[in-house]
């Protein structure tokens, strides 16, 4: 989807016991909070920095064709598509794992604005991506535990709008 995603629908219908049921509609649009707005506007503390390891994360968000031999005979090719490296801050954060923080290919890393150096996101920016009050992790857990919450977590805006969509749908059959 483009950020200027946009729909226009005359009527949406559904069959439900052999009717057709048709109502107008008009989505509500609502544009997506890109990686940018979620940063943290103080300095970063050094240990979220790159680094020397450059070169192993260039290698981990790469295209990749690997042979690979599982026994005699057998061999395939391991392939895997490039991710986008750095991650661009005016979109939308990905989807976010139980290993973010780590060295690993789905980690996010982006270009910090204040001194273009790279860097992973800090366990805040992780909350806010998905919509958590900032330090809701910082509980007294180790570091990777905070990453490992917010890769398990929901996306809280949207759990909230789908239980008040719901409602309202339960709300209209019960009348």
């Amino acid at each position: 989807m483009s950020d200027n995603f946009k729909m226009d629908f005359k009527n949406a219908g559904v069959m439900r016991n052999g009717k057709i049921y048709t109502e107008e509609v008009t989505p509500v649009e609502k544009l997506p909070t890109t990686l940018k707005e979620i940063l943290e506007k103080e300095e970063v503390e050094e240990k979220f920095f790159l680094g020397d390891n450059l070169e192993k994360w260039n290698y981990l968000k790469g295209a990749k064709d690997i042979l690979r031999k599982a026994g005699t005979p057998f061999e395939y090719h391991f392939r895997e598509g490039a991710i986008a490296f750095p991650d661009p801050l005016d979109k939308p954060a990905r989807t976010m794992l139980t290993s973010e923080g780590s060295l690993n290919r789905s980690t996010h890393v982006i270009q910090d604005p204040t001194n273009n150096a790279f860097r992973i996101l800090t366990p805040m920016e992780t909350e806010r991506i998905n919509g958590f009050p900032d330090d809701w992790t910082n509980t007294g857990m180790p570091q990777n535990f905070r990453y490992f919450c917010m890769g398990n977590a929901l996306v809280v805006g949207l759990i909230e709008k789908m239980g008040l969509t719901l409602n309202e749908i339960f709300e209209s059959e019960d009348n």
